[in-house]
């Protein structure tokens, strides 16, 4: 690929909704430069609540609540609806037509993560680290006209990962200097650090989670509130 091909602008949407489980986070940006040396603007950011019951619905997966395979589908073409609409709404903030977006990044909604050691099935059978997102992708693409590329956390747990977190090596990308090293902190519903020293190369850089961060906040300001957590 010549460098012209490589540096020409693409906008892309990315979707996402963590651990929180309070909505769809969806920002258009514009990605130039090299590979190895991005350049992202952000154009919009917005967050779509999720309909109470849709929230509920997905609680009580989370909290372990019996849920059939008819269920997990229903709501997993159902989230698909709901996120490619939060992508829609990011192209209509900024005034940007959905057709010039080349490519929309999904994450989907995490319903289900066992990223530690190997556990035995009901069946007696050994099994390793899973990790189960829903938001049907196909849905998406067909709603905006761009490709997607989604399920970002079963590839690193395939090749012996934890799947989480996912930001290292963006983090990498956008933060790595020279002179001086970097800590970057995420707080989402779980937060996670990423460690990345002066100089570095991509295997020098470390990152893991840390502990409860939105669950612990968002569930404490239900408790003693009724509210939402805002900011």
């Amino acid at each position: 690929m010549d460098n012209m091909s490589i540096n020409r602008a693409r906008l892309a949407v990315g979707l996402i909704s963590g651990t929180s489980m309070d909505g769809i986070d969806a920002a258009l940006v514009r990605l130039s430069g090299p590979a190895d040396q991005p350049r992202v603007r952000l154009l919009k950011f917005v967050t779509v609540p999720y309909p109470d019951e849709v929230r509920e619905w997905l609680m009580c997966l989370a909290v372990g609540d019996p849920i059939t395979a008819a269920g997990v589908s229903q709501l997993n073409f159902l989230l698909g609806e709901l996120f490619a609409n939060a992508a829609l709404r990011a192209c209509l903030a900024a005034k940007v037509l959905p057709r010039r977006v080349s490519v929309v990044g999904s994450h989907g909604q995490t319903i289900y993560h066992q990223g530690g050691s190997e556990f035995v099935t009901p069946l007696g059978q050994s099994a390793g680290p899973n990790t189960l997102q829903i938001a049907e992708p196909a849905v998406i693409a067909e709603r905006t006209g761009a490709p997607v590329v989604a399920d970002f956390r079963t590839a690193d747990m395939a090749a012996g990962g934890q799947g989480a977190p996912l930001v290292p090596m963006v983090d990498y990308l956008l933060l790595r200097d020279a002179r001086k090293g970097t800590v970057a902190l995420n707080i989402g519903g779980i937060a996670n650090v990423t460690v990345i020293p002066a100089k570095a190369r991509a295997h020098d850089v470390t990152g893991f989670d840390t502990g409860p961060g939105n669950m612990v906040s968002d569930a404490l300001m239900r408790h003693f509130t009724g509210a939402e957590d805002r900011d």
